[in-house]
């Protein structure tokens, strides 16, 4: 360990001024000292009542002494460690050790700075915005249909698989006594198990490796590009890539959709954009193009804006299980599946997180049960605190590899639902509030709301019924987005209300028509002259 030289005190004498009123100053310095020599000057000027005018040659003369005297104080230091390293008195071993671990420990820190996610983001951030976005986005793209075509071939694969199994599952159970026993349809099935798994295995695997290579290969070319070197777009391994008719993308699709202009506020209004759109939820969330081979427009806007002041939400009405295995869970775990997340962790790890946080959010509901200010009536046994996340919670993933959407919001809801008489005081409208407040704090200024608030068409819901909710959640959320001044934040300059795609044109209509009366629509004034 190499000793740290100690401060050593000097005393500072400077003449100030000219004959007959000359000054001297005398002043205790600690050397090398952190003081600012202007700073002290005028410290000395305000305590000693010197004339102002004095101050600038008082400051120069202090710059220059504590120059000079620092700089003699290092040298006399030098000349001390050159003798002590000539006499032996330090260990040279010893020191060349302590600056090399030194040295360590800045590269070590300096190489996980320069290769963290917020490096990476800023790279990116500034290559999708400069002429490098066409080789940038064109990489991508091949990627995602490397990534598609395979996942495709997994899930023909495991579907043929299951179709062979049931057939040979069928024969054998027609079998049975003429020849076949029970015990043979349980070993055929554990075989069946076995290989289902093994298949299964082999499938994730090989995407897990593709995934792996394909997470090398973008940031090696993120990093080159932004250092100015010219880089070719890399080229998926032939054994991933399969033709451009095998790439599976969604093929745009013909919807319903109704924009208004509208103006929202008590004094300094605002103005939004608000859209009426029929179509699958999902269908925001998949990359559609006439043509396989061209970029499509919806990765280039996503991309651009990912790491800006203006991003795009989706709220998704899930169940309270937290997992992707069922109903829309799962059909939208398939679609992040289908391209490789490049800048955050994949849709399972990040539900693993949220998994993990659960148990808190319980614990602070025990923790903190809602409290009844009712004096007249007797005071009622506080409501059962559930085990898991209830109607109105939702919890947010983070993605970079779907169409329109930057956040989905996985709000919880139940069967009360169903109901045509909810208030606005049901847990899910109270969420809805919740949903746009965090939208409005974390710069999503794009949000798209299920307006039934339901992922499907049933036979309970009739027109009636339908203009019940819609005008429910309309009135709700417009009082929401007049809150929004008071919260700070982004602006939320786009609501999105989405509908079944499968809604008859008759209802769209009517839903279309109740948006002007119950918003403020900006009309153009005619004047005729």
């Amino acid at each position: 360990m190499v000793a740290v030289p100690k401060n050593v005190e000097s005393l500072c004498e400077i003449k100030i001024g000219k004959e007959p009123h000359e000054l001297n100053i005398r002043v205790p310095l600690d050397i090398p000292t952190p003081v600012c020599p202007v700073e002290l000057a005028h410290r000395l000027v305000q305590h000693h009542n010197i004339p102002i005018y004095l101050h600038q040659e008082l400051s120069d003369k202090l710059q220059k002494y504590i120059k000079n005297v620092t700089e003699g104080y290092f040298q006399q230091q030098d000349k001390q460690a050159i003798q002590a390293l000539k006499s032996g008195k330090i260990d040279i071993a010893t020191v060349a050790s302590y600056w090399s671990n030194r040295n360590l420990q800045v590269k070590s820190h300096n190489e996980s700075e320069g290769s963290g996610s917020e490096q990476l983001a800023h790279m990116y951030h500034s290559l999708v915005h400069s002429p490098s976005v066409v080789n940038l986005l064109g990489l991508e793209h091949s990627m995602t249909q490397a990534m598609t075509s395979l996942v495709a071939l997994k899930e023909d694969n495991i579907k043929s698989l299951r179709q062979r199994q049931s057939m040979e599952m069928s024969e054998a159970v027609s079998a049975v006594g003429n020849g076949l026993s029970d015990d043979d349809i349980n070993n055929l099935a554990t075989r069946q198990l076995e290989d289902s798994q093994l298949t299964e295995v082999q499938w994730e695997s090989t995407i897990s490796a593709l995934k792996e290579e394909q997470m090398r290969e973008f940031k090696n070319f993120v990093t080159e590009s932004f250092s100015g070197k010219e880089v070719t777009t890399p080229v998926s391994p032939k054994d991933f890539v399969m033709g451009s008719s095998d790439v599976v993308i969604a093929e745009a699709e013909i919807t319903l959709e109704e924009s208004f202009t509208i103006h929202l506020g008590a004094q300094m209004k605002q103005m939004h954009n608000i859209r009426l759109l029929a179509a699958d939820a999902l269908q925001l969330c998949k990359y559609q193009s006439h043509d396989h081979g061209d970029i499509p427009p919806q990765r280039i806007q996503t991309s651009m804006s990912l790491y800006s002041h203006n991003l795009n939400g989706l709220v998704l009405l899930v169940d309270d299980r937290i997992n992707t295995y069922t109903d829309i869970k799962h059909e939208f775990s398939c679609v992040c599946r289908r391209s490789t997340e490049f800048h955050f962790p994949d849709l399972e790890d990040q539900l693993e997180c949220i998994r993990d946080l659960v148990p808190q959010a319980v614990q602070w509901r025990r923790d903190h049960p809602p409290t009844h200010y009712d004096s007249d009536e007797d005071p009622q046994p506080p409501p059962q605190i559930p085990q898991h996340l209830k109607a109105g919670d939702f919890y947010l993933s983070r993605h970079s590899n779907l169409a329109d959407v930057h956040t989905v919001f996985h709000m919880i809801v139940d069967d009360t639902l169903r109901s045509g008489d909810i208030n606005s005081r049901h847990p899910v409208i109270l969420g809805l509030r919740n949903v746009l407040k965090v939208a409005c704090l974390s710069d999503i200024t794009t949000l798209t709301v299920p307006l039934l608030l339901t992922n499907n068409m049933s036979e309970e819901m009739t027109i009636s019924w339908c203009q019940k909710r819609a005008e429910l959640v309309y009135k709700c959320v417009k009082g929401f987005m007049m809150e929004m001044s008071s919260w700070g934040g982004a602006e939320m300059k786009n609501m999105q209300f989405l509908v079944p795609k499968d809604i008859s044109m008759e209802l769209f209509q009517t839903l279309a028509s109740m948006l002007p009366s119950i918003f403020r629509v900006s009309n153009p004034l005619v004047i005729k002259s």
